[in-house]
């Protein structure tokens, strides 16, 4: 019931995926940047601060998003992730396994735009959709991101076997770019509903 829903309110279906689409970009790059760091035999030690500056992009700066969020809307606050994310991508995707403050730079924007969707997504889908079904509703988005990353991650091994990590890279940026473009029409929308987010 959730689901049915939130695939029948744009906004909601907009919400949802912006949460998807933003944790299968950074699961999918992240789980294999350490691979592509050992490749040119990189120390572990240097691999793990590598992933703590992401881990501090995905979390240090939750507060201020979530301020920045309820300032300027949640959609903008969603597009300025997207493009954290796609600067991610081209920064980390265009990076040497060896240039560790390139890949450090990729992986902190990497974090920091998966906040930004994150934050900003489910507090759009819980105030898109009835009051009644706000419970379940999260529960589906969990659901939904988790399985978005699952998937991510297991593409991005074959992607970076097959390939490379630059190729993986841009394919995390497609489904970005293509919600990126989905968004600019909302700016269209003169609804009470819109104007509230």
């Amino acid at each position: 019931a959730a689901l049915s829903h939130i695939f029948h309110k744009p906004i909601a279906l907009f919400a949802i995926l912006s949460i998807a689409i933003g944790h299968i970009a950074m699961v999918s790059v992240m789980v294999m940047t350490p691979v592509h760091m050992a490749h040119v035999e990189v120390t572990l030690k240097v691999i793990g601060l590598v992933i703590s500056v992401h881990v501090l992009g995905m979390y240090a700066f939750s507060p201020l998003v979530g301020s920045i969020s309820d300032r300027i809307g949640k959609i903008r606050t969603i597009q300025i992730g997207l493009l954290i994310l796609l600067a991610s991508a081209i920064i980390a995707g265009t990076a040497p396994g060896h240039d560790i403050p390139r890949l450090g730079v990729g992986l902190f924007l990497l974090g920091l735009g998966w906040s930004f969707t994150l934050i900003s997504g489910s507090a759009l889908l819980t105030s898109s959709v009835d009051p009644d079904l706000k419970t379940s509703v999260q529960g589906a988005s969990d659901l939904v991101m988790n399985l978005a990353g699952a998937v991510g991650g297991a593409i991005a091994g074959v992607v970076i076997s097959a390939l490379s990590y630059g190729w993986l890279c841009v394919f995390a940026a497609i489904p970005v770019i293509a919600l990126g473009i989905w968004s600019i029409s909302f700016r269209s929308l003169k609804t009470p509903e819109i104007n509230r987010v």
